[in-house]
C-alpha cells in the first residue's frame, strides 16, 4: 500500500505535472501509532522545500471538528445542553426572520416559528448558511450594499443574518459553529483560542495550531503556500480567502494547523478512553442526527463537496447522516466503509475516523477554489 501512495502521490505533484501543489498525508491506529506518513510536492513557490508533519495550513472547515469537541466539553460540564436554545447567551439571535423570495422579485423576511438550539448549530439544521455560497443571502447583502462576509474574519458581523429555513427542519452547511464558538466563549469569559488552549491543544501536545497567524511566526513559516489552477491549466500562487489578523476566533474556519496536530484529535477519538472527551460524547458524534429520509438528509445530499471529495458520489438516500462534527455513513459508499466520521475543508483538505477499523486519518494541502477538479 505504502509505495502505491507514494508513487501516487509523488506523480501528482511533481514540480512540472502542474497538478496539485503540495499534499501531506497520515494514517494513525488507535494507539497512536504511525500507520503511513507521507509529504509530496512543494510548501512555496519559491523554493524545493516538501512538506512534512509540521508544515502548516489554512485549514477552514477543519476548525469546526476542534470546535465540535469544544461545545461537547461544555455540555459534558453542564454550562449548556443541546438542545438548550442559544438565545439567551447570543442575544444576536433572538427572534431571527426566515429570508425568502417574494413574488414581486424582492426579499420577504418571516418571523422564525422555532427557536434556534445548540444542537442545531452544531449540525447545520439552524438556518445560518454562507452568504458567498447562497444566492439567496447574497441577494439581501447586495440590497443593503455589502458584499459577502463569510470569510471576513468577524464572525458577529459575518453570521448576524436572517435564515434561510426554520430552526430544526432542514440542513445547510454555515455559520452554526461560529456561533457555537461565540457561546463557548461567553460561557467561558476567554476567547476561543485560549480555551482551545486549554482544553484541547495543550493535552494533546499540539504544537502548530492557532487562531491568529501573525502572533505564531514559528508557526507561519511552516505555512504551505496557496495555489490555484489557470484556465491553461497552470499552477500559480493565490491568495488564502482569509485574513491573518482576523478580528475573532471563528469557530467555523479560522484555524491554521497542521496534518500531524489535527491528526492528534483524530486519533483521541478512536481511544477506548479518550482525553478530551468522554466516550459517551464521541458516541454522539458518530450518531445520526436526524431522520436519514427527511428534508435534512435531503439538504444533505445537495452538497457536492461532500461526494465528490469524501464518499465518492454517492447520493442515496439511507446510506449518509450527520452526526456532530461531521458526515457519518451508514452503509458502504465508493470512498469510504460504513461508520465512518469525516469531513474535509475547501483547500481540498480532508479528514476521517473510523472506530470499527481503529483507524483515522488526514490529507492536508492549499488549493482553491474549493472544488479543484485535481484535488477531488
Amino acid at each position: 500500500m505504502d509505495s502505491t501512495l507514494d508513487d501516487i502521490l509523488t506523480a501528482r505533484t511533481a514540480k512540472d505535472a502542474d497538478d496539485v501543489f503540495g499534499v501531506f498525508a497520515t494514517v494513525v491506529d488507535k494507539n497512536g501509532e504511525t500507520l503511513y506518513s507521507k509529504g509530496a510536492g512543494r510548501v512555496k513557490f519559491d523554493s524545493d522545500e516538501v512538506p512534512d508533519e509540521d508544515t502548516t495550513y489554512w485549514a477552514f472547515s477543519w476548525t469546526k471538528l476542534l470546535t465540535t469537541v469544544a461545545a461537547l466539553q461544555v455540555v459534558e460540564r453542564g454550562q449548556i445542553a443541546l438542545d438548550d436554545e442559544v438565545e439567551s447567551l447570543v442575544p444576536e439571535l433572538k427572534n431571527p426572520d426566515i429570508l425568502s423570495d417574494g413574488a414581486d422579485g424582492g426579499l420577504v423576511l418571516t418571523p422564525a416559528a422555532n427557536e434556534i438550539t445548540f444542537r442545531h448549530l452544531l449540525t447545520h439544521q439552524s438556518g445560518i448558511v454562507y452568504d458567498g455560497r447562497t444566492p439567496l443571502l447574497m441577494k439581501w447583502r447586495q440590497s443593503r450594499g455589502e458584499s459577502a462576509l463569510s470569510f471576513s474574519g468577524d464572525v458577529i458581523r459575518a453570521f448576524s443574518t436572517p435564515l434561510v429555513f426554520e430552526p430544526g427542519e432542514s440542513w445547510a452547511y454555515g455559520g452554526g459553529l461560529d456561533w457555537a464558538g461565540v457561546i463557548i466563549e461567553r460561557l467561558n469569559h476567554m476567547n476561543l483560542g485560549e480555551y482551545m488552549q486549554k482544553n484541547i491543544f495543550d493535552p494533546l501536545g499540539m504544537r502548530h495550531t492557532t487562531f491568529h497567524l501573525n502572533a505564531r511566526p514559528e508557526i507561519k513559516v511552516k505555512l504551505m503556500d496557496t495555489a490555484m489552477t489557470t484556465p491553461e491549466g497552470k499552477l500559480v500562487p493565490t491568495a488564502p480567502w482569509y485574513p491573518a489578523d482576523a478580528a475573532t476566533d471563528a469557530g467555523g474556519i479560522g484555524i491554521v494547523t497542521s496534518v500531524a496536530d489535527h491528526v492528534k484529535v483524530l486519533a483521541d477519538l478512536l481511544k477506548d478512553n479518550p482525553t478530551v472527551l468522554e466516550r459517551s460524547s464521541v458516541d454522539a458524534m458518530f450518531t445520526p442526527q436526524f431522520s436519514m429520509t427527511g428534508p435534512q438528509a435531503v439538504g444533505l445530499m445537495n452538497m457536492p463537496f461532500m461526494h465528490e471529495n469524501l464518499t465518492g458520489g454517492e447520493k442515496t438516500l439511507g446510506k449518509l447522516s450527520f452526526g456532530i462534527g461531521g458526515l457519518v455513513t451508514l452503509d458502504e459508499t465508493p470512498l469510504l466503509p460504513r461508520h465512518t466520521l469525516s469531513w474535509g475543508a475547501m483547500p481540498g483538505m480532508a479528514w476521517f475516523v473510523n472506530r470499527e477499523k481503529g483507524l483515522a486519518g488526514a490529507f492536508g494541502t492549499q488549493m482553491l477554489p474549493p472544488g479543484d477538479k485535481n484535488v477531488n
